[in-house]
């Protein structure tokens, strides 16, 4: 299903359905008995995460916390079919309930069906982990749960759907975001904690048979795509090309570039524009989320657009080398030790927030072209010194240039 017609209509028809529901809800509020207002411990949680599959490597930690805090509660998550593989690995879940988005008759269909299992059997608490759909916080309204959290994001509508709602803070890593909401459920935990996503042998063996023939040393991971929502988050084919040739000629080793099926063929042109493409490999469509994950958690360095490679790497405990731009380091940065996060912040930048759905009309991507291989290739040769030296990475960090007042992002 094309993601712009979904959000399209999420906007407008959600926005008619929430304000028709909260007014009946607070219809129903104005008359219900007090006692029937509270509610105790929940045996049934309905977790909710449609989008984003460096979002449900973020979430991996948090649905760890609420396992924890309700060790005897059936655990479930709302999810798009496409995230099945990372999501089934996954011990702290109990069930999955899966909505297909192939094309718009298939989320209706898929959609109803969640709903009407989830209400045979009506959980005690829903958490709505998404930041700006109102498909989820309907959801969440509809299950009939007697307690739902979620965010409050401004200008969206969808606050009054729960019934713990969490203030949205833009300036706020989306981790501690998603944190917060499970502390409004009932978590203790006050500092977020990466946890590594599930990775079986079937995986690792992937992840060796893309590295079978190749010279042996350092494995330089990179990512030049960007998943299917906006293309301008892309930095440029001859960048990933420059870069990957300056660290095998600078350290050896492999370089691994990575991207889905589809973006074989921009994989192919940022190794056909390299000088050292001999001494790099096309692994673009083969590998699962789990092989990658495998893969990054043999490299020397990841380098990635913002998406998902990112997480998967940061939450291994692998350095990072995010590129920045339309969408922000401060909500998306990688976490991991040795990280950096390069954004170049012109006035128009970041024209990809929560506030807008996620959508740019950009064509003239400055903020990202600005980036350039020096600073990236000088991040890189200082992360992997202090590797060779044997000395500790250091924290994570965001490497902002130019930094003027920011305009109305909504």
């Amino acid at each position: 299903m094309n993601l712009g017609f979904a959000k399209w209509i999420d906007r407008w028809l959600g926005r008619a359905a929430c304000a028709a529901l909260s007014a009946a809800r607070t219809l129903r509020e104005m008359v219900a008995a007090r006692d029937s207002l509270v509610v105790g411990e929940p045996g049934r949680i309905l977790l909710v995460k449609f989008w984003g599959l460096g979002n449900l490597v973020l979430l991996l930690p948090v649905f760890r916390a609420l396992r924890l805090r309700y060790p005897r509660a059936r655990i479930e998550l709302l999810t798009l079919r496409r995230n099945r593989e990372l999501l089934e690995g996954v011990e702290d879940l109990d069930a999955l309930h899966l909505v297909n988005d192939r094309n718009l008759l298939t989320v209706a269909w898929s959609y109803l069906d969640a709903l009407l299992r989830v209400r045979s059997r009506r959980p005690d608490l829903v958490v709505d982990f998404e930041q700006f759909a109102r498909a989820s916080a309907l959801f969440a309204f509809l299950s009939g749960a007697p307690q739902t959290v979620g965010l409050d994001t401004p200008g969206q509508g969808r606050g009054r759907m729960f019934h713990a709602r969490v203030p949205y803070d833009d300036a706020r890593h989306t981790s501690g975001t998603f944190l917060d909401l499970a502390r409004a459920a009932g978590v203790e935990q006050e500092r977020y904690e990466p946890l590594p996503p599930p990775v079986f042998a079937a995986d690792r063996e992937a992840a060796g048979e893309v590295l079978r023939g190749t010279a042996g040393g350092p494995v330089f991971v990179l990512h030049p795509g960007s998943g299917d929502n906006f293309l301008g988050r892309r930095w440029a084919p001859g960048n990933f090309a420059a870069l990957a040739d300056h660290l095998l000629e600078r350290h050896g080793g492999t370089a691994v570039l990575t991207g889905t099926a589809g973006e074989k063929g921009l994989v192919e042109e940022v190794r056909g524009a390299m000088a050292r493409g001999d001494r790099a490999v096309n692994a673009a469509g083969r590998l699962g989320v789990r092989g990658l994950a495998a893969l990054c958690g043999r490299a020397a360095l990841v380098v990635s657009n913002d998406t998902a490679p990112v997480h998967l790497a940061s939450a291994l405990g692998r350095p990072v080398l995010g590129i920045y731009g339309p969408n922000t380091p401060v909500l998306y940065g990688p976490l991991s030790p040795g990280s950096v996060a390069f954004y170049h912040h012109t006035p128009c930048s970041p024209c990809l927030t929560n506030f807008n759905y996620k959508t740019s009309l950009c064509r003239m991507p400055v903020c990202i072209r600005s980036v350039t291989v020096g600073e990236v290739a000088a991040a890189a040769d200082r992360v992997l010194g202090r590797a060779a030296a044997g000395g500790e990475p250091e924290p994570a960090r965001v490497l902002v240039r130019e930094i003027p007042e920011r305009g109305d992002r909504r």
